[in-house]
């Protein structure tokens, strides 16, 4: 198991994190407590920018769908919308999925 929160997901994968170093209305202990409340068992992630920069994450779902699924926009709608209304700013909430690749024109 890689500790490594990946950027781009592999078709089907989703994830839903808080990145912790970008939650400014809590601290990172409060924010951890609160996820927790909310029925949630975060597990810390990390991810390092080329910069060198590392940023904390708080790992909430990590699960494996149809690719078909993610490319509908409400997919996790309901929680990012709980999610948002107490992590501020809402930037800090991401999920990237993994979607299929684009399948290839045929030609004649």
């Amino acid at each position: 198991m890689s500790l490594e929160l990946p950027v781009i997901p592999k078709p089907g994968e989703v994830f839903l994190a808080i990145n912790l170093s970008a939650v400014e209305n809590m601290t990172v202990a409060e924010t951890l407590n609160l996820l927790e409340q909310m029925g949630y068992s975060p597990q810390l992630r990390y991810r390092q920018a080329k910069d060198g920069n590392v940023s904390l994450y708080a790992l909430l779902k990590h699960e494996h769908v149809e690719p078909e699924m993610l490319t509908n926009i409400d997919y996790l709608g309901d929680e990012l919308d709980t999610l948002a209304e107490v992590i501020q700013p809402a930037d800090a909430i991401t999920s990237p999925r993994g979607l299929s690749p684009a399948k290839k024109a045929v030609t004649a």
